[in-house]
């Protein structure tokens, strides 16, 4: 029955189980009585990304390609215009996603060791070049990669993309496919970091690595995005509150 769900023996006498291609987190003490737990992304979701601006600018840039001046459209023109611009978001979103899933994997793939080739397009060897650098100079040693981490206080699971020496120092790794780290990335970090110490685990530090246009390392304050996150936990079940009355 359980065959596609993963488990995991958690501080406290709690065990989390998971499906292995995703669909949400569940947590028990006794092993029969199950509660579904929210996830850290499902959390930090309700920051505003701003997606809607990127989403805007999409549409703007498929215009100004398709909209030149003295240009005579008919109503077939208008349409297909128009149903362009309404999918312009999305095929952008996707075009990117393409491109950065398949870094991210080649990513995952050094920081764990296993050494891959360098790939030969650009920009993506710039970026890895980059964070084989940083990595190297830093003597990256990863302990955990792809680990689910639950707390039993907070009541919440996540999935760290790596746990890794980094420096001197026991430090949480998220790979982002993102121009940047936004706020939302600082306070899964901090997440993490809390889950993993309640399992007795001493994280000194966090950084989120931004893997799109150029590799951009944020390192996380780890204590204020952890506070931080607690409180959008408190508001995250506010809002599920109101769902329910």
């Amino acid at each position: 029955m359980y065959q596609d769900w993963l488990f995991k023996d958690c501080p406290g006498g709690w065990r989390l189980r998971y499906r292995r291609n995703g669909g949400g987190y569940e947590a028990s003490q006794d092993g029969e009585t199950w509660e579904k737990v929210p996830s850290v992304t499902e959390i930090t979701g309700l920051l505003n990304k701003k997606l809607h601006e990127w989403a805007v600018r999409q549409v703007v840039d498929y215009l100004r390609g398709e909209l030149v001046p003295g240009l005579v459209l008919g109503p077939e023109d208008v349409d297909r215009i128009l149903d362009g611009a309404a999918k312009a978001h999305r095929k952008a979103s996707q075009r990117a996603a393409g491109q950065g899933t398949d870094f991210h994997a080649w990513a995952e793939a050094y920081l764990k060791g296993q050494r891959p080739p360098f790939p030969e397009e650009e920009p993506l060897r710039g970026m890895a070049l980059a964070l084989a650098d940083w990595w190297d100079g830093n003597g990256g040693e990863a302990l955990r990669s792809e680990e689910a981490v639950f707390h039993p206080e907070h009541r919440y699971a996540g999935r760290v993309d790596l746990v890794a020496r980094l420096g001197g120092r026991v430090v949480v790794l998220d790979l982002k496919t993102s121009p940047r780290a936004y706020p939302e990335h600082l306070l899964q970090v901090g997440a993490y970091a809390l889950a993993l110490r309640e399992e007795g685990l001493a994280v000194e530090g966090g950084f989120v690595v931004a893997l799109r246009e150029g590799m951009k390392v944020a390192e996380v304050p780890l204590e204020e995005a952890g506070e931080a996150f607690l409180g959008l936990l408190a508001v995250h079940r506010f809002l599920e509150g109101l769902k329910g009355s």
